[in-house]
């Protein structure tokens, strides 16, 4: 059975429900008012713009749900991220899969999937000549998003950005002030920043020598960053302690 109702008021009594049978549509074709709680059990679509509040007080759009995502997003039906909470004071923004990508919780922001690394190295070994030689950082103690490989002791970046590095070594057990220079340096794909020495200025050999430096450098997706040393001549006696050697890294921008 199908019809058409026209009229300019539709009024009932105090607590009247008007139903449309299921396969039936209600169309609004002008604008409404409604002056009480509209309650929307199913799905909502809204194809034009939706205007929600007014320009006074404090709240003007209000989601509530059981959920931990209560906003989804989407772009050309490919989802973009989600935005919800995680309890009180807490608001949290989730990439595609639904993995949390930032929170706000009380108003720290904290962003579990940012690259950022620290890793260091355990025992010794002794510093080769005329060879460079990677830092021993084989230890992870943080790698937020799984970038650094302990194994090649290089971090790969996973987007294009800019990166602050640092590093640093310890030698003890006499250094060789014999040796030409000492070289120490962090080398990416697009830049090698370098913090050599000369070991001429000791005068002596030393008990104890530590090399550091930093960075910030750009890198495109797939690019890499690492650090190494170098001994010019001399004799190969120093000891690097790993414990005390380290490269750190972060996306900064």
């Amino acid at each position: 059975m199908t019809g058409i109702v026209k009229t300019d008021q539709l009024q009932g009594a105090q607590g009247t429900t008007v139903t449309v049978p299921t396969g039936n549509t209600l169309a609004v074709t002008s604008n409404a008012t409604v002056g009480g709680t509209l309650g929307v059990t199913g799905t909502a679509t809204l194809s034009g713009n939706a205007t929600i509040g007014s320009n006074s007080g404090d709240t003007r759009f209000h989601l509530n749900s059981a959920n931990q995502y209560t906003m989804k997003f989407s772009n050309a039906g490919n989802v973009a991220g989600h935005l919800g909470g995680g309890g009180s004071d807490v608001l949290r923004f989730s990439n595609a899969a639904g993995a949390t990508i930032m929170e706000m919780n009380a108003g720290q922001i904290t962003k579990p999937l940012q690259p950022a690394f620290g890793a260091h190295g355990s025992g010794t070994s002794t510093l080769p000549i005329n060879v460079y030689t990677k830092i021993p950082v084989t230890v992870e103690r943080f790698d937020q998003n799984g970038d650094f490989d302990t194994s090649t002791k290089v971090f790969t970046a996973p987007v294009a950005g800019r990166y602050q590095f640092s590093t640093g070594i310890y030698l003890y057990n006499y250094l060789d002030n014999e040796a030409g220079y000492l070289y120490f340096a962090i080398v990416t794909s697009n830049e090698t920043y370098d913090f050599p020495t000369q070991s001429s200025i000791f005068g002596s050999d030393i008990g104890t020598f530590t090399m550091q430096g930093s960075a910030l450098a750009d890198l495109d997706a797939g690019d890499t960053a690492y650090a190494h040393i170098y001994q010019q001549a001399g004799t190969a006696q120093a000891t690097i302690s790993h414990g005390h050697t380290f490269f750190t890294g972060f996306l900064a921008c």
